[in-house]
């Protein structure tokens, strides 16, 4: 029996060694974040694979990637300083051995994404990405990149439409960010302007609007993005917004500008954390069901959050588990930006007294929240022990 048990013990073990020595594929962040020691880790991995294969693209755009996270997470400007010249000797060794490859483009026009302020970095990093693109077509890597040129720098309405319909058609966004994505976009009114702060509250509805033709009245601004003058400024010229000139005008002033001279159009945001707390705009922010939406004035929004999740909202996803995704801790994340207006939806029912709809949307918030960090506060929040 004990010799049974050390041999499983061993067998076990073995399992695990191997399971931590095999190099695992480095996601962009936007999809699944790790520790520091894990990205460490893969970096290390990840260049024995290279030694056996120096012309392994797959393993250059891994080890390049680790190499930036390590720098990313790194915890004092010393580690900092290591990972970066590790960065730049990935950009050196990767450039002898794989010259000409879609990887090669694809880690250089990452890298140069950093200076895009330069007109001369920013037109050798697209065409970096263009030339990724033309080697590999079908390749999500490339298609946020792409679909910032079209949208920002070489405008192109029909670029942006074959971006978008290749990008639905690859599956790189999930059922669920999809879903969301679409109840985003439902959760405003015509000719509204949405304030975004990311990537994947950004790009999926650009999708839906290019290759769907979904909600293309719905002026989609992602804060960062906006604060590049010549785009800001054209967007703003569209709706009658005068201009704010200025490379580096702060994100909260471009927001309190458009507050300022929105003029008909309706002002909503992703989430409450694009405007800072501090922010006078910040208790001017109303839950409507998924969004917010800025108002000066004070007002009821409960008929909003009831008729959005009764009337617009798709909601199987967030009831069942039909859909296994690879990125189901993304998904869990995202499914909590419902819990605000589930919880006000709880509390209308708890005082109309409809019974049924209210444990029925109690149910619904229990499986969002059961395993997020908030749950003592959400049932706090709904009086429930």
């Amino acid at each position: 029996m004990k010799a049974g048990t050390i041999l499983i013990t061993m067998v076990l073990s073995t399992m695990f060694s191997f399971a931590q020595d095999k190099p695992q594929p480095v996601l962009s962040l936007t999809k699944e974040q790790h520790s520091l020691e894990w990205y460490t880790n893969q970096y290390s991995l990840w260049k024995k694979e290279i030694k056996k294969d120096k012309k392994n693209g797959e393993a250059w755009i891994n080890l390049y990637t680790a190499a930036r996270y390590s720098n990313y997470f790194a915890e004092d400007e010393k580690s900092k300083e290591i990972w970066a010249t590790r960065e730049a000797d990935v950009l050196t060794d990767m450039s002898k051995a794989i010259k000409g490859t879609f990887a090669y483009y694809r880690i250089l026009s990452w890298n140069g994404a950093r200076r895009l302020k330069d007109k001369e970095e920013r037109e050798r990093n697209i065409n970096y990405a263009l030339k990724a693109y033309e080697l590999e077509p079908l390749n999500p890597d490339m298609y946020g990149i792409l679909m910032n040129t079209y949208e920002i720098y070489r405008y192109d309405k029909e670029k942006l439409k074959e971006i978008a319909q290749r990008w639905k058609a690859s599956g790189d966004h999930t059922p669920h960010l999809k879903t969301l994505s679409y109840n985003a976009l439902m959760n405003t009114k015509k000719n509204s302007i949405l304030i975004t702060g990311g990537d994947n509250d950004t790009y999926p509805l650009w999708v839906a609007q290019h290759a769907d033709q979904f909600r293309p009245d719905v002026h989609v601004w992602n804060i960062f993005l906006i604060t590049i003058p010549e785009y800001r400024n054209r967007l703003f010229s569209e709706l009658g917004i005068p201009k704010l000139e200025g490379e580096n005008v702060e994100k909260s002033d471009i927001i309190e500008h458009i507050a300022k001279h929105k003029g008909e159009h309706l002002l909503y945001f992703f989430n409450k954390g694009i405007i800072a707390e501090d922010s006078t705009l910040f208790d001017n922010l109303y839950n409507v069901g998924l969004i917010y939406q800025y108002s000066e004035e004070p007002f009821d929004n409960s008929a909003l959050i009831v008729h959005h999740f009764e009337n617009k909202f798709l909601l199987d996803h967030v009831k069942y588990d039909f859909y296994q995704s690879k990125y189901t801790t993304l998904d869990q994340r995202h499914k909590l930006s419902y819990l605000p207006g589930l919880i006000s939806l709880y509390k209308h029912y708890e005082l109309i007294g409809n019974e049924s709809k209210r444990e029925e949307t109690k149910e619904i918030i229990f499986r969002l929240g059961k395993d997020s960090p908030y749950f003592e506060e959400i049932k706090q929040e709904l009086n429930l022990d």
